[in-house]
Formats: structure tokens, sequence, C-alpha cells
């Protein structure tokens, strides 16, 4: 099952140092598949990207930057909805691909640009993110694209993670790291 870690920026990436040493924890003793730096707000997105190089972790993805993911050689970008257009882009740009998603109808366009995951959110209760979709809306989704999905929102213990075991690829946390 893949497991997918997503950066806190509430918790530590206002300090580069404080970053690099909990991103260093997490990959350590929760071996996520890969881990994403997402802190759309940070005007010290770059310095955290280029911090993470050192950590000779070969699957950093970092969300909506293209370039940065680029420039610092990540494994790849996680675009948002909105941003379903620039999956061509960052194909181009030999980049593996995670696109947020919210309905059957994105996970068919970001399949159709070329996507590799999706997330699918949100699954379980999670706060400020409107009513859960649920694990039959997620199985349901799974069954009609056919595409490989991570359950999102709400996954903060080995008890969400048995729920969705054969009816999504794994799962993307922020919590559960």
């Amino acid at each position: 099952m893949i497991s997918y870690a997503i950066s806190d920026p509430l918790v530590y990436s206002q300090n580069q140092l404080r970053f690099k040493k909990r991103t260093q924890t997490v990959l350590k003793r929760k071996q996520p598949t890969y881990f994403l730096l997402r802190d759309k707000q940070n005007p010290k997105l770059y310095s955290l990207a280029k911090s993470l190089k050192a950590l000779k972790f070969k699957k950093f993805l970092i969300s909506q930057e293209i370039e940065i993911a680029r420039k610092f050689n990540f494994f790849g970008v996680h675009l948002t909805s909105s941003q379903l257009h620039l999956i061509p882009k960052a194909r181009r740009a030999k980049l593996f691909v995670v696109v947020s998603t919210h309905s059957v109808e994105e996970i068919k366009k970001a399949k159709k640009l070329r996507a590799n995951l999706v997330t699918f959110s949100p699954i379980f209760p999670t706060p400020n993110k409107g009513e859960p979709k649920g694990v039959k809306v997620l199985r349901k989704a799974k069954v009609k694209t056919k595409f490989p999905i991570l359950a999102l929102g709400g996954v903060v213990s080995k008890k969400e993670v048995a729920k969705i075991k054969n009816k999504a690829a794994g799962f993307a946390s922020i919590r559960y790291f």
C-alpha cells in the first residue's frame, strides 16, 4: 500500500533546521513511499526544498511548483484540482504527477492527461474540509476510474488505513505522519 506523507506547515516548516530534522524523523520512523513538501504560503519554500536534497530520499514531491521540482531534481509535483491543465507540462519535465481530486470527473480528467496518481478527499472527517465522502464512495471511484487513488482526509491512525485497504492504492496524510 502506498503511503504519502504530507508536511504540515503549521507544525514545522517555519524553521528550516526544524523542518529538516522533523522530515528526517518521519522518513526513518514511518518510511513513506512519497513525501510531499506542502506549504503554499511560505516565502522560504525555495530554501525548504533545497534543505530536503541533503536527506537523500528519492521520492520527494513539492506542491504546485513545477520549476522548483525541476531545479532540485525532485521526484515529482503535486498539483491542485485547479491545475489539471498543468499535468502535460509536468510530464514533459519528466516529473511524477499527483493531483488533488474531489470527484470522479476530476479523476478521469487527471487520468486522461496522464497524471500518475490522484488523492481523493476528504474520505474521513477532517477539520475544515467539509462532509467526508466515506469509504463506499472511495471504492466506487476506484471501480469507475480504474486509476490509482490515494485516500486523503482524516487518516490519522492504522484504524483508517485498515478501512481503506483494497479500496484505494494507498493513503495520503499529514496527521498520520
